[in-house]
């Protein structure tokens, strides 16, 4: 029989013919239409792709960024002919050997912070397999649970050990389970040992003898973990089942835990020597490690590839949400209470990846937080987005933020009022000599955040992008709509203050000011050792003169522009004690 000559439908109720009985015809359905995202495609992942396919699941996600070695015969779905193959590609192309109607979605870079919301987003149910042998699965590990715990979707995790396989259910469709239920913490993960906190995750009474034998080798510089097939194998024979059951709701428990060597040769172990062993087990849970890791920020940032988010253009199309436009890019303003989450928590890992590039982020902070990106909690509702996309691929090319007012009708003379973030910087008292900025409310001044662009090798389009980010500022801090009289905020000499400077924003420098800011704050490094000056300005000071000779260039083309670009910078230097310096690393 030629299985690719019969029809879906017929084909589909043949291969699970023999599922008839055990399986209703509706658990069947589910089974079939339901996503099933794998994530970790080693010994227990592995273990349970091949089954579920044949079980009647048709919509897989399969997650790993390992490849097959030699070592990995004993225990994984694998041959000869697959190592250094990507164990994803292998499955994908086994579970259509099985079933061609089935579709395996593969990922062979790993979780990362730029991916796992979708691909969570998108499954009915996950399955934890992510080797946390090492510190970098374990925080991605830490990761996929946040966002499972936030779309409220049921995890199911495997720990193989010797002859023991091991499963606990973290059910996140029960709004009141907290993460991890509360077993691990960002902190440990970020500060312990990978086996230490694994200790954690697995209750010590669950832990079979030889497995504690193995912990000792590992203490004593053994640099891998046996594991057995026999283990792993169980993985994929109870997750099977717990998916069809989970998916139809049926009620499933907790944990569950099978020891093939308790099966079959009872009680094997030697319970004083178990004993021994919990009771040293306890001991080194409690002591202190002193784990020294400066590589977070870049295993974060690792796989990052720049957004292209071409429904922001289609989406925001009406005048009142654009900027500016040329031929080939376009600026928007979009307040944060219009622009859907995903899409906000994309423009802050955008921002957040470039200041790590550079330094900005406190490395020790963003670690003990396992920290991807800026909380959405630190927007306001009325916080305006500044994008500039490129019109045909939607790609981000440049961002920044006009904060909302954060008082309304109070004065900025007064002394209670709520500080700005630059005066969470430098200092309560940051304007209190700034008589100018008396005679306003808050709510009229108001302070620029999060200003980045993207590294761009053309100077056409690096040199346009950051004038359209300058000429969407001046759009709406001089729009009569939005009330604004006055700016305030901070940056470097060379490269913010410049170009305000430049497109003459006339901003006035606070000289002399010292920053405040607590060393632990994620954004503390930007400080450290830099020239970031506070400044403000009027709007009615503005030389709108010189506005216009700016805005002038951005209709202007290729050598034309660069001409026009290179002419304007030589003016400014030749008029300004201060360097010019459009740059990359814009604060």
């Amino acid at each position: 029989m030629n299985a690719l000559n019969i029809k879906k439908e017929d084909f589909y109720h043949e291969f699970t013919l023999r599922n008839a009985g055990f399986i209703s015809e509706q658990e069947q359905a589910v089974l079939r239409n339901s996503v099933i995202l794998v994530a970790g495609c080693g010994s227990t992942g592995g273990s349970a792709i091949e089954l579920l396919v044949r079980s009647g699941a048709e919509n897989l996600i399969l997650i790993d960024n390992g490849t097959y070695d030699l070592n990995n015969s004993n225990r994984q779905n694998m041959t000869l002919d697959d190592v250094g193959s990507f164990k994803p590609e292998v499955f994908k192309l086994r579970c259509n050997a099985i079933n061609p109607f089935a579709k395996i979605e593969v990922c062979n870079i790993g979780i990362t912070p730029d991916n796992v919301e979708d691909y969570v987003n998108r499954a009915d149910i996950v399955i934890d397999a992510v080797d946390v042998t090492g510190r970098s699965g374990l925080e991605m590990k830490f990761l996929l649970h946040q966002v499972c715990h936030q779309y409220h979707k049921a995890v199911i995790c495997g720990y193989d050990m010797a002859a023991t396989q091991y499963i606990p259910i973290f059910d996140y469709r029960e709004k009141s389970l907290a993460l991890f239920d509360n077993q691990i913490s960002t902190e440990m993960v970020a500060t312990m040992e990978p086996l230490k906190v694994c200790t954690f995750l697995v209750p010590v009474t669950e832990i079979p003898e030889a497995m504690f034998e193995e912990l000792e080798r590992s203490q004593q510089g053994k640099d891998y973990t046996s594991q057995l097939g026999i283990a792993a194998n169980l993985f994929g024979t109870i997750t099977t089942g717990l998916v069809i059951d989970m998916l139809n709701n049926r009620p499933v428990k907790k944990e569950y835990t099978v020891d093939v060597w308790k099966v079959i040769r009872g009680e094997y172990e030697d319970e004083e020597k178990l004993i021994g062993y919990r009771e040293s087990i306890e001991k080194w849970k409690s002591e202190k490690d002193d784990i020294q890791d400066d590589e977070f920020l870049k295993r974060s940032i690792k796989h990052y590839d720049i957004p292209l988010i071409p429904s922001l253009r289609s989406d925001f199309s009406s005048k009142e949400y654009i900027l500016s436009e040329t031929s080939s890019l376009i600026s928007l303003g979009i307040p944060n209470k219009e622009i859907h989450p995903s899409i906000a928590k994309q423009l802050l890992r955008y921002a957040f990846v470039h200041y790590a590039k550079v330094g900005f982020i406190n490395q020790d902070q963003a670690s003990k937080e396992l920290l991807h990106s800026e909380s959405l909690d630190n927007l306001s509702a009325d916080d305006v987005h500044i994008i500039v996309l490129e019109k045909l691929t939607g790609k981000l090319m440049a961002y920044s933020t006009l904060k909302a007012p954060i008082d309304t009708d109070i004065e900025f003379s007064q002394s209670d009022r709520a500080l700005y973030s630059v005066e969470k910087a430098f200092g309560k008292t940051l304007y209190s000599n700034v008589d100018p900025l008396f005679k306003y409310k808050v709510e009229q001044v108001r302070e620029i955040g999060r200003v980045v662009k993207s590294n761009e090798s053309n100077p056409v389009v690096s040199g346009k992008v950051g004038l359209m980010l300058l000429s969407s500022y001046r759009a709406l801090i001089t729009n009569p709509e939005n009330n604004i009289l006055a700016m305030v905020g901070d940056g470097e000499t060379n490269v913010t203050l410049s170009n305000l400077d430049l497109y003459g924003f006339n901003p006035t420098v606070i000289a002399n000011s010292e920053v405040c800011i607590p060393k632990d704050h994620i954004y503390s490094s930007r400080y450290d050792d830099r020239s970031v000056s506070p400044f403000w300005f009027e709007i009615n000071n503005i030389d709108m003169q010189k506005v216009s000779n700016v805005e002038s260039v951005l209709s202007l083309q290729d050598e034309e522009f660069l001409s026009a670009y290179k002419s304007l910078k030589n003016d400014y230097k030749k008029s300004s004690i201060t360097p010019l310096l459009i740059s990359e690393t814009e604060s």
